[in-house]
């Protein structure tokens, strides 16, 4: 190894190497170690192959929301906490490896909490009053500057009670390669002039700073943006209070089933069309995930027997996008799209299901409820039942060396 030259071992051997592999050897030598821990273009390059190889690497990030005993005068209570983030590797089924530990987050943080986003090994942990961004790979974390907006209204009447009144979204600019945090929000109930998007760019922003162009319409709250290509996708919500009470009229673009879509590179708004017949106020519970990159939207068919899944390539442009259904299955319940593994779709079906659609059918793949959650750290074993759990935020994850 003496003979070969750093450059050579670094951009021919190392950047191959597996995430575990490259953590394990960076106390080799400070060369190595300065690389892996500290290179920006070495992260990226890395996280440039893992992309190509995206179909061969399937794992998920799983964080279970247990009910936690809390005794106060005597009067048992339970408050909702959420341990810590698991990565579930399809080589592995029967088990889940602790990434990172979220039980030292205060727990009055969880009360009003939001799902979490995922972009090249950079995970976004919203709640109503703290944000974070974490790479549970190189365990760092960085708590966003507090927002005088993360203060719900006076009045507000938009369900503060159970989403709060902000919806978050988290991706990178194609371009710049910068990543960034944006978080729709009501400061007013009435006018149109209360609704608001804030961004702050990791590793530039000191604090967030409003965008120039205003949300053409409100999103819905409590939901995490979908980022595809350069942008972050939301969901209109056509039925807020804030027509109701101000007798405002929605666009008709707006009136049919359509989304925001959020350019992360200049900061602007684009109205995107969805799929056809996708009317009424059950769209708003649908599913919205890149697949194979593509944009995908999963809905009940008409019979409401079944569940569709349709797909449009391009989000961007002021004509009507072109939306094809490329699939359709037999599970009528409460569904949302996760990733494709090769050419199956995986989706979480109820709460703790994870199933994937294959040629040959669907089928469970893993009963998460059912999984042994293991701690590296302490080498032990937990699980997580249905008695004691809430729910499972779910997310396809690619671990990283990107820095924060």
């Amino acid at each position: 190894m003496a003979c070969l030259p750093n450059e050579l071992i670094v951009w021919e051997i190392l950047v191959r190497l597996p995430i575990k592999s490259l953590w394990r050897i960076r106390c080799v030598c400070k060369d190595w170690r300065d690389t892996i821990s500290g290179d920006p273009s070495f992260a990226q390059s890395h996280l440039h192959r893992l992309r190509k190889q995206n179909g061969k690497y399937h794992s998920l990030l799983i964080a279970p929301r247990v009910y936690h005993k809390v005794v106060e005068s005597k009067i048992d209570r339970y408050e909702v906490t959420n341990p810590g983030l698991y990565l579930w590797e399809e080589s592995r089924q029967h088990d889940a490896t602790l990434l990172h530990d979220t039980s030292s987050f205060p727990v009055e943080e969880t009360r009003i909490r939001h799902g979490f986003a995922h972009c090249d090994g950079l995970v976004l942990l919203p709640t109503e009053d703290i944000v974070r961004v974490l790479n549970p790979t190189t365990h760092q974390v960085l708590e966003l500057p507090w927002s005088p907006n993360s203060i719900g209204p006076r009045r507000c009447s938009y369900g503060c009670i159970h989403k709060g009144h902000q919806a978050f979204g988290f991706g990178r600019s194609h371009r710049s390669n910068a990543y960034k945090a944006a978080r729709f929000f009501y400061r007013e109930k009435h006018a149109m002039g209360g609704i608001v998007m804030e961004v702050f760019t990791i590793g530039q922003d000191h604090y967030w700073h409003e965008t120039a162009a205003q949300p053409p319409y409100p999103f819905l709250v409590g939901r995490i943006a979908t980022f595809f290509k350069g942008s972050l996708i939301w969901i209109v919500d056509q039925h807020s209070l804030m027509y109701e009470y101000d007798h405002l009229v929605l666009h008709d673009r707006a009136r049919m089933s359509c989304f925001v879509c959020f350019s992360l590179e200049d900061e602007s708004f684009n109205i995107m069309t969805g799929p056809p017949r996708l009317e009424g106020p059950d769209y708003l519970e649908y599913s919205v995930a890149e697949l194979n990159g593509e944009l995908a939207v999963l809905r009940l068919a008409p019979t409401y027997e079944s569940v569709e899944i349709w797909m449009c390539a391009d989000a961007e442009g002021n004509k009507p996008q072109r939306w094809e259904q490329h699939y359709a299955f037999g599970f009528s319940s409460s569904v949302r799209l996760l990733a494709t593994f090769d050419d199956d779709i995986v989706y979480q079906g109820g709460l703790s299901d994870l199933r994937h659609q294959t040629s040959q059918g669907d089928n469970i793949m893993v009963d998460m409820n059912n999984l042994a959650y293991y701690n590296p750290d302490m080498g032990t074993l937990v699980e997580y039942p249905w008695w004691d759990t809430e729910d499972f935020d779910v997310i396809f994850f690619i671990p990283s060396l990107v820095q924060i």
